[in-house]
């Protein structure tokens, strides 16, 4: 008489047994690349979206730019330079009070140029002051700007002198780190002839320096 015998343990059997060998010889058959791919599949994901992130904060940073300085930004920035404190203490000037005079900003030319090394444009914003106290006497000065990457901070007013100085000074222009332009002879000065100067920006003035011919 024959034996019948259940068929499921033998089954769970040879899976038990030889199934782990199946798997290792399936993964040992994937070449180096395959594995490597299934095994990182995470982190190359995270690699791409950085690259994406680095790339779009690269242009971000490239279409930064710091605004042109011009006669538009100059005049902007010593509009605002009037109202502030600073200017009103340093000149002595109130704008609401007639007798302090009033602001004239119609000289030229208005100076550009890297007054500090930093290889960003400055200014240098000539005006007058006239009619203080009710009179007819005027003073002149440049008012001195900085670039703040872009913005213009006004520093201090250099005074080139008045009605009643000796010289006046005239500055033509910003080259290589000096201020270039002439003393001319002033309104009671006896000198008849004018004098090349040069000066640099200091933190609290400009100061003059000597010329090639001295």
């Amino acid at each position: 008489m024959g034996t019948n015998l259940d068929p499921k343990p033998l089954t769970m059997y040879l899976n038990k047994k030889y199934f782990p060998l199946l798997f290792t010889a399936v993964v040992v058959g994937c070449s180096p690349t395959e594995k490597t791919d299934l095994k990182n599949k995470k982190t190359s994901d995270t690699v791409h979206i950085d690259k994406i992130s680095v790339k779009h904060k690269d242009t971000l940073v490239a279409d930064m730019k710091i605004p042109v300085i011009d006669t538009t930004a100059v005049l902007t920035a010593f509009n605002e330079a009037k109202k502030s404190k600073l200017f009103s203490q340093e000149l002595d000037f109130n704008g609401n009070n007639k007798m302090d005079g009033s602001i004239f900003d119609l000289e030229r030319p208005i100076l550009i140029g890297d007054l500090n090394d930093d290889h960003l444009d400055d200014a240098m914003m000539p005006f007058s002051i006239e009619g203080r106290e009710g009179g007819n006497n005027w003073d002149t000065y440049y008012a001195v700007f900085i670039n703040n990457r872009g913005v213009l901070d006004y520093k201090y007013s250099f005074s080139r002198g008045g009605k009643f100085s000796e010289t006046l000074i005239n500055f033509t222009s910003i080259k290589d780190g000096f201020i270039k332009g002439m003393e001319v002879p002033g309104n009671n000065s006896s000198k008849e002839d004018s004098t090349p100067v040069n000066y640099m920006y200091r933190n609290t003035d400009l100061s003059e320096v000597a010329t090639a011919s001295e």
